[in-house]
């Protein structure tokens, strides 16, 4: 069974930090999974990906600092 989640809330970024240089624009969340809210960043999204509150997204794993990375679909 696949862990998801669905959105309660969200940016799209279109600057960055240094870490982030080059993956703008991208959406940062908060992802609703499992009764938790977690800030998380959100793959796959383009500028004709239509995101709204409630929109189930799909947990992919873990980033090397411990921070949850989900996306669309």
């Amino acid at each position: 069974m696949k862990r998801c989640g669905a959105i309660y809330s969200f940016c799209v970024v279109h600057s960055s930090t240094e870490a982030f240089q080059g993956k703008t624009p991208y959406v940062l969340a908060v992802v609703e999974d499992n009764r938790k809210k977690l800030m998380a960043r959100v793959e796959g999204y383009t500028e004709k990906t239509d995101i709204a509150v409630g929109m189930e997204v799909r947990f992919l794993a873990e980033d090397e600092k411990g921070n949850p990375i989900y996306s669309f679909g």
